[in-house]
């Protein structure tokens, strides 16, 4: 597999080397608690998912949208803010997520940046780092079913016994691969950890002749592990190959072994594009039948470009925003739809030729709100006094999650605001930065300033 040869050579263009949900599982999805009171966006979403004609797309005219450094985002009436740190596109990610399942999506998809490049050079052009990297980014996002106390019902996909095995045991340094050292993230998870391909003698033998810990379980189908327990499947980054999502979709098939799935990172735009045989039927089938079902709950793409770059953005429920980076600083929409634009159309629109900021639409005056030097905030989301312990934050966020949980009817914004809290205030250097200067803790991350006070605080 080519994921594997890449484990082990240090093949740098892996990518380049490999050559609502059927009957049952909308309420499969919406059973995992009450529907979420959705924000509206003028309506419009509500009225095509009804059945009702596809609304045109909103030129930036239309598009009364701003966000920067912590600014806060309005359309209609559904709110967001363009994310400013790893724990507030995590928080965001996490809320969207929720919500799409707690509306009954049972196939949602979240694309996010990697929150943990380790070793992972510009262009991620060295492919063994780049998984490891997008293991922590599933493992810092399933993080949330452990402080809801979820997490024994959620059993997590990995490609292959390969990279099961180092989730659940780790991997040292490898010079030969450029591979950085990494630690068994999944060692303590308390729900299932399985594999979508690999599980026979052969892969196990080679495996264990690379240096892999256990090679991975043998098993004869891609779904005989799963437990009546689970009740959520997290497919981690099932990007390399078709054969990756094929499996899912297999799973997917196996009537008495479908659950809501939530790929992360499986960066599905490129499936969804990639040529197949005339006669890979399961590859026709993947792209033609099952991908199309898979709702965006949380999606980030970034474009370079010499204008100034930018961003195709959503959080759900709220509508596709094309984002254009602003030479004064922030975000201007330039473009805001309800229908999943092509990635495609989206480059050659807006980020490529001569296209200038200059000829965008400017944000309304009053519209945005800049980042705070206000310390208490998050305190305050958790009703915590700034002297509250490690086990308090804990406690009250449990607590707090809970009754605000989309899952049971909470407000979605409000989910979010506290998971955002809590991943601040739990981490020493964070808290302590954010004790000093506020929401602009975010400026001070990387000053030694703020590498001091985070080992004081420690």
């Amino acid at each position: 597999h080519p994921r594997v040869l890449a484990r082990r050579r240090g093949c740098g263009c892996v990518r380049g080397c490999a050559a609502g949900g059927a009957a049952g599982g909308g309420a499969m999805a919406a059973a995992a608690g009450a529907a979420l009171v959705r924000c509206r966006v003028g309506g419009r979403a509500a009225a095509a998912r009804r059945g009702g004609a596809r609304p045109p797309r909103r030129s930036r005219a239309h598009c009364e949208a701003d966000g920067g450094s912590g600014r806060r985002m309005a359309a209609g009436s559904y709110a967001f803010r363009v994310p400013v740190s790893e724990e507030d596109l995590m928080a965001q990610a996490q809320t969207a997520a929720l919500a799409a399942l707690a509306d009954g999506h049972a196939l949602v998809e979240v694309e996010m940046p990697p929150v943990d490049t380790r070793g992972v050079s510009t262009g991620d052009s060295i492919a063994i780092s780049e998984y490891n990297a997008a293991l922590r980014t599933v493992r810092r996002f399933v993080a949330v079913f452990e402080q809801l106390g979820t997490s024994e019902s959620v059993r997590v996909w990995f490609p292959d016994s390969g990279e099961a095995d180092i989730a659940l045991h780790g991997a040292g340094i490898n010079p030969a691969s450029g591979q950085w050292e990494q630690e068994a993230e999944f060692h303590d998870w308390a729900g299932g950890v399985d594999a979508l391909l690999g599980g026979d003698i052969v892969t196990k033998l080679s495996l264990l002749s690379q240096g892999y810990a256990t090679g991975g379980r043998l098993k004869k189908g891609v779904a005989d592990e799963v437990e009546i327990e689970d009740r959520l499947y997290v497919i981690a980054y099932p990007y390399e190959s078709d054969d990756e999502l094929v499996a899912a979709m297999q799973v997917w098939e196996t009537a008495w072994a479908r659950r809501p799935m939530l790929f992360i990172n499986g960066n599905l735009d490129a499936a969804r594009t990639r040529w197949s045989a005339p006669w890979d039927s399961k590859g026709k089938k993947m792209r033609e039948d099952f991908l199309p079902r898979v709702e965006a709950a949380f999606y980030m793409h970034h474009f370079r470009s010499q204008a100034g770059g930018g961003m195709l953005l959503r959080a759900y429920p709220g509508p596709w925003r094309v984002l254009r980076r602003d030479p004064s600083g922030g975000y201007v929409c330039v473009e805001e739809t309800d229908e999943r634009p092509e990635l495609r159309e989206v480059a050659l629109q807006y980020f490529s030729g001569g296209l200038t900021t200059s000829s965008l639409a400017t944000a309304p005056e009053g519209a945005v709100a800049e980042l705070s030097d206000d310390n208490t905030g998050f305190y305050a989301a958790l009703g915590l006094e700034r002297d509250a312990s490690r086990a308090e934050l804990s406690v009250a966020y449990r607590t707090l999650a809970r009754e605000h949980h989309p899952d049971v009817g909470g407000d979605a914004m409000r989910f979010y605001e506290l998971t955002r809290a809590y991943a601040v205030l739990k981490d020493a250097r964070k808290r302590a930065l954010y004790d000093e200067h506020g929401e602009r803790f975010v400026e001070f991350m990387d000053s030694d300033a703020g590498g001091k006070a985070g080992e004081a605080s420690g």
